[in-house]
């Protein structure tokens, strides 16, 4: 009886487990039927969430949430965006494809962070998703994944739909913030609208929010849209009469409205055959234009440019007709290297290239015919050129305009004009007068007169011998030179220095200094400085500029003054002429025992017979600030 109701009992716990197990059962099934944990029946995406993971587009995690508010990666939205394409297909470009893109998936770290994606981004590169495979640089940045952008989803999926044969050239969008939206995006943005994947009227601030992540939930909510507009009738052209392209700017007749537009080289891509160039304009704002390469004039002024000449930051005016572009023309750049000449070599056309040594690195130029060449100041060529000669080279637009050279060995001989510790200036000793300016090396080495000497030894008028390395003297061997200058004292200033000055036989008045040790002598007598008078005929020897020997004629020579009395004083024997020659006032002395006044007919006259304004001649000395008259001679009275 016992085993009886052990019997029973175990029946009975049977039926409860079983009953349980049916319960947990239903209760899984109603569970899965919502799919998710954090999706439920309140939140907003539910309808959109479901159907597209029932359509395995998006997935769930283990954890049996969707996080519907996490954002989206560029990698993870080219993922989804893929999966409205058959499989097959998906695996089928990337398996005949996917050589092609290997070097770029690796370069950008997507075969290491991203493995479990390369089908997908294989299919979208081929499939024009991403039409330049730099952009997958953007995709992760250290590691990480980044964050796809809301224009950027609009660009990817519009492509995804093949919906680019539908943009408009001239987008209006109402957004508040539509001035965020890149410009090369508004059109996708635009078709999107159109197509009801994208909302026209934005967030409640009746924003687009360009620049903001997209999340899951969102995501799924666009590819809802999107997946029915792929499958129904098995393409994506669902315009009516009211989506068709109503700019009222685009020709029929296939006409082209071309116009300009000027800023700075943001970017540059090149894949395809295709360029797209996104400059800033003068408000920083970023403007992307693309064409053909072979479609695309880029030239610098008249002359033909590169595509590597297009770099980020240079100045551009850009002929366009909407997004099209047709033409780049480049600012002029123009560069200044210094650096040293290593060779020159030509092609078997007879073009010239010159490598420089410029720092640490070799530069090679092309040398124009109109490239012109100097070498220590003088018209030189290439050949001229040594190894190391030091250049400044001034580029404009890539090409070589200037080269002014400096030999590294370089030899010159000329007269001294000016030198100190540091610096020398000579004019070569020949019918061309050439001047050279040179700084002085602090361990050069000097020699005057076949002696060891100092820098402070040399005298302006020296003859030099200079050897010259990268523009320094680093040699001087000097020589005195001896010279004879006739002419008649005018002045001596009485200094530290002592200073002469005479009218040359060329009438012009110089100012020499006098050596230390100079001599001097009146009528072949031994005499001193001051045995000197004003008007002395006198003959200098010059050593280097310098006086050395003074040889006075004891005959003073006379001057003749011709002009009007401004005023005479008979108290101190003095006149005060207009010399008619400059007009300037000199004064004119006179003793009247030794003075010889006469009319213009050689009467003699008394110093009473001269009145002002009287018109007279006076023949005299000059002395220092006067004239000591010998005959003053009446002309004209008044």
């Amino acid at each position: 009886m016992k085993k009886l109701r052990i019997k029973k009992w175990v029946k009975s716990t049977l039926a409860v487990m079983l009953a349980v197990f049916l319960i947990l059962t239903s209760v899984m099934y109603s569970f899965g039927a919502q799919m998710f944990t954090d999706v439920t029946d309140k939140h907003w995406s539910k309808k959109y969430v479901e159907s597209m993971s029932s359509k395995k587009i998006v997935t769930g995690y283990e954890d049996a949430t969707f996080k519907p508010d996490k954002s989206v990666s560029r990698i993870e939205s080219i993922v989804l965006i893929t999966r409205l394409f058959d499989p097959k297909e998906v695996q089928a470009t990337y398996d005949a494809n996917k050589s092609k893109y290997e070097k770029a998936l690796k370069d950008y770290g997507i075969l290491t962070y991203a493995d479990w994606a390369k089908e997908e981004i294989v299919f979208a590169l081929e499939k024009n998703i991403i039409n330049n495979e730099k952009l997958l640089s953007s995709f992760v940045k250290n590691g990480n994944p980044q964050n796809a952008l809301r224009w950027e989803i609009a660009v990817y999926l519009a492509r995804g739909l093949d919906l680019e044969k539908e943009l408009n050239k001239v987008v209006v969008l109402g957004f508040k913030d539509a001035n965020q939206i890149p410009s090369e995006a508004k059109p996708y943005v635009d078709v999107l609208i159109k197509k009801g994947i994208i909302n026209s009227s934005g967030d409640y601030k009746g924003n687009f929010n360009p620049k903001n992540p997209v999340t899951r939930a969102e995501m799924s909510k666009m590819l809802y849209v999107a997946y029915d507009l792929k499958n129904k009738n098995g393409n994506t052209n669902t315009n009516t009469d009211t989506n068709k392209n109503t700019d009222t700017n685009t020709n029929t007749d296939n006409s082209q409205i071309l116009t300009s537009v000027e800023g700075k080289i943001d970017d540059v891509l090149e894949y395809n055959g295709n360029i797209t160039l996104t400059i800033k304009d003068s408000r920083d704002k970023k403007l992307v234009f693309s064409n053909k390469k072979s479609d695309i004039s880029i030239k610098f002024g008249s002359q033909t440019a590169k595509i590597e000449d297009l770099k980020e930051g240079r100045e551009v005016k850009l002929t366009i007709s909407g997004s099209k572009l047709y033409s780049v023309k480049l600012s002029d750049v123009e560069e200044e290297k210094e650096g040293y000449f290593y060779t020159v070599s030509f092609d078997a056309n007879g073009n010239h290239t010159i490598k420089f040594k410029i720092g640490n690195n070799y530069e090679e130029y092309k040398v124009k015919s109109t490239t012109k060449i100097k070498l220590d100041g003088e018209n030189a060529s290439a050949y001229n050129l040594d190894k190391e000669d030091k250049v400044t080279i001034k580029i404009k637009n890539g090409d070589i305009e200037e080269i002014d050279a400096i030999s590294k060995n370089f030899e010159v001989d000329g007269i001294i004009q000016e030198v100190s510790s540091s610096k020398i200036e000579i004019e070569t000793d020949d019918k061309h007068k050439k001047t050279y300016k040179f700084d002085i090396d602090k361990d050069v080495k000097v020699k005057r007169n076949n002696d060891r000497a100092k820098v402070s030894d040399l005298r302006v008028g020296d003859k030099v011998d200079l050897e010259v390395e990268y523009d320094k003297v680093v040699d001087i061997d000097a020589d005195t030179v001896k010279t004879k200058v006739k002419g008649i004292l005018k002045e001596i200033k009485m200094a530290q220095t002592p200073e002469i000055t005479i009218l040359d036989n060329d009438n012009k008045t110089k100012t020499y200094k006098l050596a230390p040790g100079f001599e001097v002598e009146v009528d072949d007598r031994s005499a001193g400085l001051y045995d000197l008078r004003i008007n002395h005929k006198i003959e200098i020897t010059l050593e280097s500029g310098e006086v050395t020997e003074i040889e006075a004629d004891d005959n003073v020579s006379m001057s003749t003054y011709t002009g009007k009395i401004k005023d005479i004083d008979t108290g101190d024997n003095e006149i005060e002429l207009e010399n008619n020659t400059d007009g300037k006032t000199i004064y004119i002395r006179y003793s009247t025992s030794r003075v010889k006044f006469i009319d213009i007919d050689g009467h003699s006259l008394s110093e009473s017979n001269f009145d002002d304004d009287d018109i007279i001649s006076v023949v005299g000395e000059d002395k220092l600030g006067s004239v000591e008259a010998k005959i003053i001679t009446r002309i004209e009275n008044h």
